[in-house]
């Protein structure tokens, strides 16, 4: 008999430490008392979730205590809160938050998603509470439905200037009410090169309800990407040249020589020969600026008679064309007159030349002096 009441005080012990500790804990369902709410229009609703406190204090208004008495007004003073709060909206305010996965832009069919960021320690240290919520899911479905403007239907974006010096241009429909009330604004407008992407926004001078009130519609789309695909740039590479012109230009070269001999030449006649041997050409670093872009290099090996003493002369004369442009319908413009000539000079006997009677000499004083700004490429082999 008396093993039988030692068993059941045993029994009845237990249970009371389970009273004091783990099942003294309160388990609120944190999902019942959300409230969600979705308003606009059709595209461009906006969503809203709250926490209903009212219902809350309703039911747990009395069930729930801050336990630490002695520590509530420095607990409330943390949190910035007035001292006349509930336990209840206490505990709600200090311990949950939530958060919309999307709040805007949102259509009928839309589904948001409502996420719980809880204290869960803190609940349980100081109110003695257990959450229990999970991830909420709503559709949005209550959205007002009007037609849809959409204004970048009636603005016409072109890109001119030279790359990457490029400006661009936005050109509205004058007979489009709608754009009366609406700006646009690029998020770059010079300084542009090709394959440059440029972002422009349109703002609306009224709020949707007027705009529908004046129009019956809404605005659909307020920012579109466009790429400057083409536009007049300087050349930059060798083989942006064609065969043709460039063809041309050595000609033109060729035609620019003769004519300092027929001109400057005490004999003319003693031009032997003069050829075409190659290029080198001169594009400016990216970051760097300077006078020109580029430059293109034709270089020829001339063979003249000296006069005195007589003799064969062989030296590297030059013309060098600048600013190449190749332009966005795939033209070019090169001007021709825009060139220049060495101005270095040598003398055999008593007579001298201009150009250098080494290719080394040209390098160094056109391409090396140069190379802090301009990289190159050169289809000389010799």
């Amino acid at each position: 008999m008396k093993l039988k009441q030692n068993i059941f005080l045993l029994i009845f012990t237990i249970l009371l430490l389970m009273g004091l500790t783990g099942c003294g804990k309160k388990t609120v369902v944190l999902d019942d008392y959300l409230e969600f709410s979705s308003e606009g229009y059709d595209t461009k609703g906006t969503a809203t979730v709250s926490f209903n406190y009212r219902k809350f204090e309703d039911e747990y208004g009395k069930k729930i205590k801050f336990k630490k008495k002695d520590e509530r007004r420095k607990f409330i003073k943390e949190y910035s809160l007035k001292s006349s709060i509930s336990d209840a909206k206490l505990l709600i305010s200090t311990c949950v938050k939530l958060e919309l996965d999307e709040d805007s832009n949102l259509s009928n069919g839309d589904t948001v998603n409502v996420k719980f960021d809880c204290d869960d320690e803190l609940a349980e240290e100081y109110f003695g509470v257990k959450f229990s919520y999970s991830d909420v899911e709503y559709t949005v479905d209550n959205l007002k439905k009007v037609d849809k403007f959409n204004p970048f239907d009636y603005i016409k974006v072109t890109f001119t200037g030279t790359s990457p010096n490029g400006y661009i241009n936005i050109e509205k429909d004058t007979n489009s009410k709608e754009l009366e009330y609406i700006s646009f604004t690029a998020d770059k407008t010079s300084g542009i090169q090709i394959g440059d992407k440029i972002k422009i926004k349109a703002e609306c001078y009224i709020n949707d309800d007027e705009f529908v009130e004046k129009f019956g519609s809404i605005i659909e789309e307020t920012e579109k990407e466009y790429k400057c695909d083409n536009l007049d740039h300087y050349i930059a590479k060798i083989d942006e040249i064609s065969d043709e012109a460039m063809n041309e230009l050595i000609v033109q070269g060729d035609s620019i020589f003769k004519a300092h001999v027929a001109s400057n030449w005490a004999k003319p006649e003693n031009l032997g020969s003069v050829s075409y041997i190659g290029n080198y050409f001169l594009t400016l670093k990216p970051g760097m600026d300077s006078w020109y872009d580029n430059y293109l290099y034709l270089v020829y090996k001339v063979q003249a008679t000296n006069v005195d003493p007589v003799q064969t002369v062989d030296y590297y004369y030059y013309v060098v064309f600048k600013d190449l442009k190749l332009l966005a319908d795939g033209t070019y413009d090169i001007d021709i007159n825009n060139y220049s000539t060495p101005s270095t000079n040598f003398y055999v006997g008593n007579y001298y030349y201009y150009g250098y009677q080494d290719l080394n000499s040209f390098i160094s004083d056109n391409i090396t002096a140069n190379i802090d700004k301009y990289e190159f490429t050169t289809s000389i082999t010799q």
